[in-house]
């Protein structure tokens, strides 16, 4: 965004403001859908009055499904434009945003669901109604709900916190506060939902209700959507980078759990410690991992950090082809936009010591869900008129 901003900052601002006037359906709830309007293009309304007190999550007559997973997009966008272009009302609604989060924490376990709002025909309660009669998409940790509340949102918050920081002044209260939410959301997160027998998340309502998961009707949703999951290298980066800038030792512990879980060794009882059990020999390859290494190595300056990310690095290579571009498995083609080369460029700028040449790493789940008419691949993955862009141009098999 920086680059694209110093090459023509009005037509980066009309992207900016419309990820915001396309996504957001209902101003003074801050209710908005996980797809954009990108026929209809609507002007962000940043002067709409907001109601600030309000029972979340609520009810919404509209279509729209205020996905967590769709969050990250909103809070870069307007972080964006209070940095860049010191927007004081962006930088305002990147604030409710976060707080509309937090509104929705549950009073007695802290959790909340991946929705602000739910819709009158609710999926999860198509599923599991009939066994937990309150149930929404509102009400659920799980599946890729959990995931974009307790994975994307954190992350990016904390992404966000630090650029406005960096810019200090006015924005640097806002990074504070989005600091303190996200640690709090992660802390919660691991408190209630991780199963350290198992090593793995399990699936509950927000007031602490576990999920009955196996008794589950078939349909948007089956048993599967809500059996307990293991965490990847997303759930890592989270909690290196929450450390980082807290320092707390809960953040710590659970690094510990799911380094062990993926097969990167023991990190080690203290964040100081002089020795530790990491497992040099990983097959890992995970890209992300590359950057939840990074942070750890900032935080303790410990070099064994950079040597392991120097091994994910190394398995993540083997997947380069004469191309150059890196196919991900069970696909036989890559793409130009593919986050790994990127985290090699800042494995490589971290062993020479000149991170501080390369932008800030963000998180990044760019894809595209949209309508195609045209030939597909032998496994399509359309279900009505839309796929994803990986199903077709990207060689599936």
């Amino acid at each position: 965004r920086d680059s694209l901003w110093r090459v023509d900052p009005a037509a980066t601002r009309r992207l900016l403001d419309g990820i915001w006037g396309g996504h957001v359906v209902d101003w003074g709830l801050l209710d908005y859908n996980r797809h954009a309007r990108t026929d209809l293009p609507s002007p962000p309304q940043w002067h709409h009055p907001f109601r600030e007190t309000i029972q979340v999550p609520f009810a919404t007559e509209a279509r729209n499904l205020s996905f967590a997973l769709s969050t990250p997009s909103l809070t870069a966008a307007a972080t964006a434009l209070a940095v860049l272009a010191n927007d004081t009302n962006a930088l305002l609604w990147t604030c409710r945003l976060a707080w509309r989060w937090q509104q929705a924490r549950d009073p007695k376990t802290g959790l909340s669901g991946g929705q602000l709002s739910f819709r009158k025909e609710d999926r999860a309660q198509d599923a599991l109604g009939h066994v937990h009669p309150n149930i929404n998409e509102a009400k659920i940790v799980a599946s890729y709900h959990a995931r974009g509340r307790y994975a994307d949102i954190p992350i990016s918050q904390l992404q966000a916190a630090e650029q406005l920081r960096a810019a200090g002044g006015h924005h640097a209260k806002l990074a504070r506060e989005l600091i303190r939410w996200a640690s709090e959301d992660l802390k919660t997160y691991a408190r209630h939902c991780y199963d350290r027998a198992s090593g793995k998340f399990i699936c509950m309502m927000t007031d602490g209700t576990p999920i009955r998961w196996q008794e589950a009707r078939a349909g948007y949703y089956d048993a599967s959507s809500f059996a307990p999951y293991g965490p990847d290298g997303l759930n890592l980066w989270n909690y290196a980078l929450a450390f980082r800038l807290t320092g707390d030792r809960a953040h710590w512990d659970m690094l510990r759990e799911i380094a062990q879980n993926l097969g990167l060794g023991d990190l080690g009882q203290k964040p100081r410690a002089r020795r530790r059990n990491l497992n040099f020999n990983t097959a890992a390859a995970d890209w992300r991992l590359i950057y939840a290494l990074l942070d750890l190595h900032k935080a303790t300056r410990d070099p064994a950090f950079l040597r392991l990310a120097a091994r994910i690095g190394d398995n993540l290579l083997r997947w380069q082809t004469q191309t150059k571009l890196f196919p991900r498995p069970r696909y036989a083609w890559g793409r130009t936009g593919d986050a790994v080369p990127l985290a090699l460029l800042h494995l490589a700028a971290a062993l020479d010591g000149k991170s501080d040449r390369l932008p800030r790493p963000m998180l990044d789940n760019g894809f595209f869900h949209c309508e195609h008419d045209g030939a597909t691949g032998p496994n399509p993955n359309i279900q009505d008129d839309r796929t994803y862009d990986s199903s077709l141009y990207f060689g599936a098999y």
